[in-house]
């Protein structure tokens, strides 16, 4: 009788899944690939798709010291999944989902009263 042999090895497997999206040491995603990552604090063109899992994912605030208010026009055309916060407490990223394929809207960080993030969504199925 004969029995297969059993081969292992030390060796680490490569993978290509992302490393986990962090934000001011909060995980915005975790999966195996990694969202877009907006960064609305700069000129961004006009944002036509979602990301990983359906979701929109930004930068609101340059650095973890200082966040921004952040909002979207029209508020129905989206809801906050996730935030992370900057030490004041602000939110410095969100995560958005889109409440529908075709959600077109405008997000928009202000810090005393200036915009310091903004960004234009209109999605395309």
């Amino acid at each position: 009788m004969s029995f297969p042999a059993l081969v292992t090895s030390c060796r680490p497997s490569a993978t290509s899944a992302a490393p986990p999206t962090v934000v001011c040491h909060t995980v915005l995603n975790d999966s195996a690939a990694g969202p877009v990552l907006y960064d609305a604090t700069r000129r961004l063109p006009t944002i036509p798709h979602v990301s990983v899992g359906g979701l929109l994912y930004f930068h609101v605030a340059r650095g973890c010291a200082h966040g921004s208010h952040v909002r979207w026009i029209p508020s129905s055309a989206a809801h906050l999944v996730k935030a992370a916060h900057a030490r004041d407490g602000l939110p410095a990223a969100v995560v958005l989902e889109p409440n529908g394929p075709r959600s077109a809207f405008r997000l928009i960080g202000t810090r005393d009263g200036t915009v310091v993030a903004s960004a234009v969504v209109r999605l395309r199925p």
